[in-house]
């Protein structure tokens, strides 16, 4: 019995030592751990990589799993920190593009619901205009795209609201600014057409004839363009 849980210990131990194996299998054993989902081991083993085989061709992979085993783990602000620091040690790393990408990702991930205050969101928003800066026919071109329709809509939709509720507090000089927010800035989201007629709302109220015509006027020929 004693002979038993001896050996259970040493193997055990030699099997959290990686930095005795060579990179190799180091990095095998990590990378089991990770596929079979031990994140938590994983994240041990490949920190350790790290740390003793900085210059072994391939550790841009253990960089590249250590970053998105924190992705998987649901630690997003860990990860693109992980991922921004592939870009930066491995520029020429195969990996690189990928890892521009999952490091917007994990910002899209941390980006709340609307009512909330949209810092993260934002910063989605540039990195995947930054993938796209770099890799504008990339393969995940077509995805940062539409990740960056949805956080637009998002932040339009935060506007639209506030605007909406200081018309209903009966205070239309601030529900004005939400809504010219939108026009200005936010004009390709689903919330243009309808911020056009409220701001003009907000100019009658205000008494303000002129820009509640003109705004009423721009409602009707959205409303014209998106029926064609």
């Amino acid at each position: 019995m004693v002979l038993f849980f001896t050996f259970i210990f040493f193997s055990c131990t030699k099997e959290m030592n990686i930095k005795d194996m060579g990179f190799e299998k180091s990095f095998s054993i990590a990378k089991k751990k990770y596929l079979n989902e031990n994140y938590i081991q994983a994240l041990d083993d490949f920190n350790v990589l790290l740390l003793n085989y900085g210059g072994e061709t391939g550790i841009d992979s253990v960089q590249f799993l250590l970053a998105d085993t924190h992705y998987k783990l649901g630690e997003y602000y860990s990860a693109s920190y992980e991922f921004n620091r592939l870009t930066e040690s491995f520029p020429e790393s195969k990996l690189a593009e990928e890892s521009y990408f999952n490091s917007a990702m994990s910002y899209n991930e941390l980006s709340p619901i609307y009512s909330l205050d949209q810092k993260e969101t934002f910063t989605a928003i540039s990195k995947f205009q930054f993938y796209l800066d770099l890799y504008p026919f990339g393969k995940f071109a077509e995805k940062s795209n539409e990740h960056i329709i949805l956080l637009r809509e998002k932040l339009a939709k935060k506007e639209f609201e506030s605007g909406r509720l200081y018309l209903k507090m009966d205070q239309p000089r601030a529900a004005k600014l939400y809504f010219q927010e939108i026009i200005n800035n936010y004009y390709d989201t689903s919330y243009y057409v309808q911020s056009l007629k409220f701001i003009a709302e907000a100019y009658d109220s205000m008494k303000d004839n002129y820009n509640s015509h003109l705004f009423e006027k721009k409602y009707e020929e959205a409303l014209k363009d998106n029926a064609k």
